[in-house]
């Protein structure tokens, strides 16, 4: 008998599925404001994400400007 049978047969593996069960049913669905609320943060982060690459790339742009034409 291979030791992938002997473990789905253990008491372990019994125990490991009610837990796993028990745990996907006590799971409560978010109210509607939240999810709203989590949808418009992501939105929010996007922007922010977007302005700093956008900070960053202007900044290496200046330097690099900066060093061809001798001002740095």
């Amino acid at each position: 008998m291979n030791k992938f049978a002997r473990f789905v047969r253990s008491p372990r593996a019994a125990v490991g599925a009610a837990l796993a069960t028990a745990a996907a049913a006590s799971q409560a669905a978010l109210p509607d404001g939240a999810a709203a609320a989590i949808a418009g943060v992501g939105t929010d982060v996007v922007a922010a994400i977007g302005l700093v690459i956008v900070a960053g790339i202007s900044i290496y742009a200046a330097k690099k400007l900066g060093q061809k034409m001798g001002w740095l």
